[in-house]
């Protein structure tokens, strides 16, 4: 279901893609980033069960590091976009140990400090990241197999194939067997540690992985606009991200990687309406926590029976039919 969704998703953006103009190809580059980092996030939040508000330091790390390289030293546009994300891993890699250690609102306000000490940093480190200016001028790599990034088009195509890449990488992994324990820590942790898992060990596997793609979004991020500034690192960004999750279905990957694109609209729009566009968005999310509790993903999939009896609500609670099943039967 999830493959499915998403790549009908990239076909049918891709095809509307060429016909719009410039702009809105830029838009819609945009919003597939966007759509990404929520999805990515969904492996925490869906499979872990653990919101996080500081996903936005991983996505600025990794923009600032390409960023960095690029305009003060010199290094080739690629090897910098693979340092950046290398630095977005190896961040949560040392910080995830130490957050996998809480759990429900201590989680969300740990990742969210975290967040705002990145935050300070680039704001305050003027030497390096410029401060509140930024870093402009960070080139793109000039072609791929003899396509031209810099032309706004070509750079929409790539942007396609490396979200269509991450995706199913990340469909892959989570069908595969650590998908299954994740969902194991999140339903029964005490049944999967007499098991002989590492329950810890998993949510900082499953925290790096988040981050990394976070990361590959950040990195595609700036070499959009090659530019990269504090409003990467900014909570509010983390905010979107976990809204995505919540109003897409956290569980399900396809369900916030489409909130993720929408909301990202969503933004363009309230922003040509009010410079206060948060509010909408905090608005949007009220809504979705009282009229769509399990996302909209609820929209498509109707209640109705299984096959084997399964109520399709429950499944939807637990994020997956298997899962929801096997718990409710033992």
């Amino acid at each position: 279901m999830t493959l499915v969704v998403v790549v009908a998703g990239l076909l049918a953006v891709t095809l509307a893609g060429l016909f719009m103009d410039s702009y809105w190809v830029g838009v819609c580059s945009q919003a597939l980033m966007m759509g990404l980092a929520a999805m990515a996030l969904d492996v925490l939040v869906g499979w872990c069960g653990m919101a996080s508000l500081g996903h936005a330091a991983y996505f600025g790390t990794a923009g600032y590091v390409l960023a960095v390289l690029t305009t003060r030293w010199g290094v080739n546009p690629w090897f910098a976009a693979l340092a950046g994300v290398a630095a977005a891993t190896f961040l949560a890699f040392l910080f995830g140990p130490l957050a996998v250690r809480t759990r429900g609102l201590a989680f969300l306000t740990v990742t969210l400090a975290f967040g705002q000490v990145i935050w300070g940093l680039t704001t305050k480190w003027r030497d390096v990241t410029g401060g509140s200016d930024g870093i402009a001028g960070v080139p793109r790599p000039t072609s791929i197999l003899g396509l031209p990034l810099t032309d706004q088009r070509a750079f929409f195509l790539f942007t396609v194939v490396i979200v269509a890449i991450m995706v199913l990488v990340l469909v892959r992994v989570m069908r595969g067997p650590f998908g299954l324990q994740l969902r194991g820590v999140r339903l029964s942790e005490l049944r999967l540690r007499s098991l002989g898992y590492n329950a810890n060990g998993l949510r900082v596997a499953a925290f790096v992985i988040s981050a990394s793609l976070v990361g590959v979004a950040g990195v595609m991020f700036t070499f959009f606009n090659q530019f990269v500034g504090t409003n990467t690192v900014d909570w509010r960004l983390s905010a979107q991200i976990l809204l995505a999750v919540v109003v897409g279905g956290p569980g399900t990957l396809w369900g916030p990687f489409v909130a993720g694109f929408g909301l990202f609209f969503v933004q363009i729009f309230a922003t040509d309406l009010t410079e206060r566009w948060t509010l909408i968005l905090g608005l949007l999310y009220i809504l979705a926590v009282l009229f769509l509790p399990r996302g909209i993903v609820s929209l498509v999939v109707r209640r109705k029976k299984t096959g084997s009896g399964v109520d399709m609500d429950h499944v939807l609670e637990a994020g997956d039919g298997a899962s929801a099943a096997v718990e409710r039967g033992a």
